[in-house]
């Protein structure tokens, strides 16, 4: 697969991952990311600083999330992301499109002898 390809991929599904996170509690860049390691375990590396903050400012854009500041642990405010109501929508429209292509997958290309 080219490599622009898998890119396409591995976009939408981490749209869906990130969501997915913000699903369970408000949380900021970097927390997010541990997370998503936590969940992933050995694929963790598709998940980049260089990835997820563009991805983040983009599902805000497209009002998926809302930002705010808050005070971290040492003073500093953190930029805080929270699923919004749209953003629970298209996540469960994302989680039922995966399911139908791993269903897909499941009967064709990954269905064994």
């Amino acid at each position: 697969m080219a490599r622009n390809e898998s890119e396409q991929i591995y976009k939408g599904l981490l749209d869906t991952l990130v969501l997915n996170v913000l699903l369970v509690a408000p949380n900021y860049g970097f927390g997010i990311k541990e997370s998503l390691r936590e969940q992933l375990g050995d694929d963790a590396e598709v998940v980049k600083e260089a990835t997820l903050y563009p991805l983040l400012h983009r599902l805000e854009r497209k009002e998926l999330v809302l930002s705010y500041r808050q005070p971290g642990d040492r003073g500093t405010p953190r930029k805080y992301y929270n699923i919004t109501r749209s953003g629970h929508l298209y996540l469960k429209q994302q989680i039922e499109a995966w399911r139908q292509v791993s269903a897909l997958l499941d009967r064709t290309i990954f269905k064994k002898d």
